[in-house]
């Protein structure tokens, strides 16, 4: 797929857009499940029992980010980066005010460069961003290189179904009846045209761990959830000797 300006000012614009009704799309193209995707993220990274600092990654509107700091029982903190700012907006206005002031931070920034030092997170995560970045490897790389030695980078996205048959519902789910969805709710429709063509080239399963192992991680696995159509990768930091 070509993008007009490059695929980073693509995919900002679009959920620019959407970034209004991000959510309720988000709960009504998934029937509800996303949420249950999102805690089981924020459990995989493992936190310890005292204090810990987790980043989260094109963190959009926030959602994985409060999963986060609820995993951790509200001890530690969690930043939130993404580059869109009608997103965030969303994100710290879901905040502000309330008991998750000073435990949850939001700021402005590029997931492929990031302004933050090296091994300072217990955990890293990654949710439905790695389709849509121009480099997933400088991605991981970032993920990997502000991750704490120990510390976990979990990626959370969709995948493809194993059975043929599945695999072309889910398809033609995605190719028909979400971009109808999307304009229903939001009033575009291309946003989510998009969609499909995000995940026809986007590694999956296997591919993604060979990646996520050539970018420094070690003891990566991943878990299906919904039949294939989602997937959470794990990986940890490899500990110096």
């Amino acid at each position: 797929m070509k993008f007009k300006g490059g695929k980073d000012l693509y995919v900002m614009d679009i959920f620019n857009r959407v970034s209004s009704r991000y959510d309720l799309m988000n709960t009504i193209m998934s029937w509800g499940l996303d949420k249950t995707w999102r805690r089981i993220a924020a459990i995989s990274c493992s936190f310890s029992e005292g204090s810990s600092l987790a980043l989260d990654l094109c963190s959009g509107t926030g959602m994985l980010a409060l999963e986060l700091a609820r995993v951790m029982n509200f001890r530690g903190r969690v930043l939130g980066l993404d580059f869109s700012r009608s997103m965030l907006e969303i994100a710290i206005n879901r905040v502000r005010g309330s008991n998750l002031d000073g435990i949850i931070e939001f700021i402005e920034g590029d997931a492929l460069n990031l302004p933050l030092p090296s091994n300072m997170f217990d955990c890293v995560t990654i949710a439905f961003c790695l389709r849509n970045v121009i480099s997933i490897r400088r991605l991981l790389e970032e993920s990997v290189r502000v991750a704490k030695p120990g510390g976990r980078v979990i990626v959370l996205d969709l995948s493809k179904p194993r059975s043929i048959v599945l695999y072309q519902l889910y398809n033609i789910y995605l190719r028909l009846v979400v971009p109808l969805i999307g304009w229903l709710i939001t009033g575009h429709m291309d946003p989510y045209a998009y969609l499909p063509d995000s995940l026809r080239e986007f590694p999956v399963r296997e591919s993604l761990s060979k990646i996520m192992r050539e970018e420094g991680l070690s003891n990566v696995k991943f878990i299906e959830l919904t039949l294939g159509t989602v997937a959470i990768h794990i990986g940890v930091k490899p500990i110096q000797k």
